[in-house]
């Protein structure tokens, strides 16, 4: 009775193993037939069950049939595509990452030992060169994807081809390298898609290595700021603008102020400065490099800084910021003033204010309107004219102001 039992159990076993088997058999069968990416997914779903038996899921075959299948699918849509037939491009590229995904993972598992041990591959061959051959349809299809803005799968085909060649899971089969101005523009493209996809650290990633490609475009070094400022990644926005600042200097000028910016954040008062000297003794007549001077002298609290600002102003007279803050820093010596005055009468005031305060309000009017007729979305500099023009009770100009603020 013991012995019977045995050879049950057995026999339900090979039972049970043979009817995995079959599911990767019937699927393979429904795959050869799946001419269209649904029909490619309705045969997955006949062989997803086998993805998770502990009879299938180590097997390499189990994950090549739909691997194979996807590149089979790709190459025949990118063949009707090529005759002028129309062919749904996300489709033809989900095809192609998903004959990618189930390859790799097939590849991972194609390790069978022999009779003596000895380690045999049966797929990686086929896999490898199916993989390989394809570097350029992922390029392709990347595109492909970002004009139907499915960032995140443009993200994943531009990874893809960045990734194949001198890969050494493909040994000899592995492309050569691409040049670096090629990657640092992939790259550029992978942060961009990973950016638009929400997809922060990816992007921030793509970022670095664009950055330390020397990648030569301002704006990408302004975008990688933008990644790592919603990321709030202090050390990733210094690095990205000594990077911008290292390559293009005074032709933008931004980037320094951010240098600048991230040390006054952090109390690094005296490396800021001797920053912005070298920076204005290379370039005496950069009215930016005053700008930020006179931040960080405001930061320190140092007076200089009002006249600073002033200098920045008369270099540079188009920089909305630089007049801004030389109006607003008038504005501030007003109101120093007007607290140190509690122990005059009301007539040493009335003539301190005429004399003295009111000349600060009337020179920091045209500066602050300037500030905002060069950019209209400063809405700062009408919040300190409508307080100026309430003071000197000029009505027009106030109720002006209040409707530029929607009030």
């Amino acid at each position: 009775m013991k012995k019977l039992c045995v050879l049950t159990l057995g026999l339900f076993a090979a039972m049970s193993m043979s009817a995995q088997l079959s599911v990767v058999k019937e699927a393979e069968k429904a795959f050869k037939g799946a001419d269209t990416y649904a029909a490619y997914q309705k045969a997955l779903q006949t062989i997803t069950p086998a993805f998770t038996n502990p009879e299938t899921d180590k097997m390499a075959q189990t994950y090549w049939i739909p691997g194979k299948a996807g590149f089979k699918l790709y190459d025949d849509m990118y063949l009707q595509k090529t005759i002028g037939k129309d062919v749904n491009l996300s489709d033809m590229g989900n095809a192609l990452l998903d004959g990618y995904e189930y390859g790799m993972k097939a590849l991972d598992l194609d390790s069978v030992a022999d009779a003596k041990g000895k380690i045999k591959t049966k797929f990686s061959n086929e896999i490898v060169k199916q993989i390989v051959s394809n570097q350029n349809s992922f390029m392709t299809v990347g595109s492909a994807f970002w004009d139907a803005q499915d960032y995140a799968k443009a993200y994943k085909a531009w990874t893809i081809y960045l990734s194949l060649p001198e890969n050494p899971r493909f040994g000899k089969q592995a492309p050569k390298a691409l040049p670096d101005s090629t990657v640092a523009q992939f790259d550029y493209y992978r942060a961009l898609s990973a950016w638009q996809a929400k997809m922060l650290p990816e992007a921030a990633g793509a970022f670095d290595e664009l950055v330390s490609l020397g990648y030569n475009d301002p704006q990408a070094y302004d975008y990688a700021y933008s990644v790592a400022y919603e990321m709030q990644d202090e050390p990733r926005k210094l690095a990205y603008s000594k990077a911008g600042f290292e390559k293009y200097g005074s032709q933008n000028p931004v980037f320094l102020q951010r240098v600048v910016n991230s040390y006054i954040d952090t109390k690094q008062y005296d490396t800021a400065m001797n920053m912005l000297k070298d920076a204005i003794a290379s370039d005496p007549t950069n009215g930016a490099y005053y700008l930020s001077l006179g931040v960080l002298y405001e930061n320190q609290d140092n007076p200089e800084a009002l006249e600073t600002y002033k200098k920045a102003v008369e270099l540079d007279p188009n920089n909305a910021f630089a007049n801004y803050y030389y109006g607003r820093s008038l504005l501030q010596k007003y109101d120093k003033l007007d607290q140190a005055t509690g122990e005059m009468s009301q007539a040493e005031y009335n003539k301190y204010n005429a004399e003295t305060m009111r000349p600060l309000l009337n020179e920091a009017i045209p500066y602050l309107e300037k500030a905002y007729e060069l950019d209209n979305d400063m809405t700062d500099p009408l919040r300190y004219l409508k307080n100026v023009y309430y003071i000197t009770n000029d009505g027009d100009n106030l109720k002006r102001v209040e409707s530029l603020l929607g009030m």
